[in-house]
């Protein structure tokens, strides 16, 4: 097995930003587990490489009521990410949250941004999961559960690098805010309605543990995903732009957990999609960040 430090350093190798500056321009929706609204707002992302080990970050809101533009503050950064500060053997820890950290897949760019540790009743437990399209698409959700283990917050981010804000839907994105609880018969019209076809194809993809071991994933079935196995106690929140999350609807003490996206985007004009992008992560029974697993679907 790699020691520490070859695995802190494979790891941070797929950090994409490392050699790729880009400013991303987004619309964030979160919602309550039910599908109702809860807020929307346009944002910016940048990454800029500054050398090989350090990357520049910063954020800025584009409210649309009394708050405005905000750029300065606790969560505007400017940040500053570097290896020799950042890069643990648990990790990428952005400077923002010491009580998180981010798993990086060698595939230009899939990533998630994870709670190290939660324990119902001690801690909250929060997630980003992070998805690519070619070089200029991204589209990452998110899932809060409070300390007590329910689940409060679903939300997408829906990113593009091509426009200059304020231009905005974007050629790609639309600016749809509905969102449908729904469950796995739901999930699964919407794949078919898409022209995805889950059963004809096997997924490959790459995975991650929380000790920063990779492993390739050659040929996974959709039923080996945690997309395909909604049960009765998980959320399902239907996305506008063909965008799925799911999560527990309640963690429960002493049992692991797990929370999921998948990503099915139309390029082109097209009607239909020609592939499906899955990713999820996964917590132990103690509470502890076990692995993230990303998976594509290509018809």
């Amino acid at each position: 097995m790699a020691d520490v430090q070859e695995l802190k350093r494979a790891h941070f190798s797929n950090f994409l930003y490392r050699t790729t500056a880009r400013r991303w321009h987004a619309l964030w929706c979160r919602w309550l587990p039910d599908g109702t609204l809860k807020e929307c707002f346009r944002a910016e992302r940048t990454f800029t490489p500054v050398t090989d080990d350090a990357i520049d970050m910063g954020v800025v809101y584009h409210y649309g009521d009394e708050r405005g533009t905000v750029s300065e503050g606790p969560r505007c950064g400017p940040w500053r990410i570097t290896e020799a500060e950042h890069s643990a053997a648990d990790g990428l820890t952005h400077p923002s949250s010491a009580d998180m950290t981010t798993l990086l897949l060698p595939a230009r760019g899939p990533a998630a941004w994870c709670m190290k540790r939660s324990v119902v009743g001690q801690q909250p437990c929060a997630v980003e999961l992070f998805l690519h399209h070619g070089e200029d698409l991204r589209m990452s959700v998110g899932a809060i559960h409070s300390a007590a283990g329910d689940l409060v917050q679903l939300s997408t981010i829906r990113e593009d690098a091509r426009k200059p804000f304020p231009s905005y839907p974007s050629d790609f994105w639309s600016d749809g805010t509905d969102a449908a609880a729904s469950d796995s018969a739901g999930l699964a019209a919407a794949l078919a309605e898409a022209g995805i076809s889950v059963r004809s194809s096997a997924g490959r993809g790459h995975a991650i543990r929380a000790n920063l071991v990779q492993r390739e994933i050659s040929s996974m079935g959709w039923e080996s995903t945690r997309m395909a196995n909604v049960g009765a106690s998980d959320v399902l929140l239907l996305c506008p732009d063909g965008v799925a999350i799911v999560s527990p609807r309640k963690r429960v003490a002493d049992e692991p957990f797990s929370s999921a996206a998948a990503w099915w985007p139309k390029s082109d004009g097209s009607t239909k999609a020609r592939i499906l992008y899955t990713i999820e992560a996964h917590w132990d029974a103690q509470g502890q960040l076990a692995d993230v697993v990303y998976v594509v679907f290509e018809q």
